[in-house]
């Protein structure tokens, strides 16, 4: 762990500097442990990240992995655009787990994003 990390600071694992972004020196950001996001799913904790610059806040429901491109991504409501998201877990940021309980939805889709940018049916 990182000498400015803390377990209060809720997920963290490796820190980077990026060199330059529009506004200056980029600060340092905090990789997702894989585990502990898991840990939230099963808890059922809230959880806040930054993904391509943008900050979310979602009740994280599961991780996927994409059939073409092997690439995890973490399946949750956004409770910005109420509405179903799905994020590549290695565009995401800073991840942080609230203490805040959410209870479950029983609509999840029953179609989700394929690697040709089109839609299809999940296997159940």
């Amino acid at each position: 762990m990182h000498a400015d990390a803390s377990p209060a600071d809720g997920l963290y694992g490796v820190l980077f500097t990026r060199a330059s972004y529009a506004g200056g020196v980029s600060p340092r950001r905090t990789f997702p442990d894989i585990r502990a996001l898991r840990t939230a799913i099963q808890g059922r904790r809230i959880v806040s990240f930054w993904c391509k610059n943008k900050p979310f806040r979602i009740e994280p429901y599961g991780l996927l992995q994409a059939k073409c491109t092997r690439a995890w991504v973490l399946a949750g409501w956004c409770l910005e655009r109420q509405s179903w998201r799905f994020f590549r877990f290695a565009e995401l940021r800073d991840v942080v787990t609230s203490e805040e309980r959410f209870p479950l939805r029983d609509d999840f889709p029953m179609e989700v994003p394929d690697c040709r940018g089109g839609w299809r049916r999940r296997d159940a």
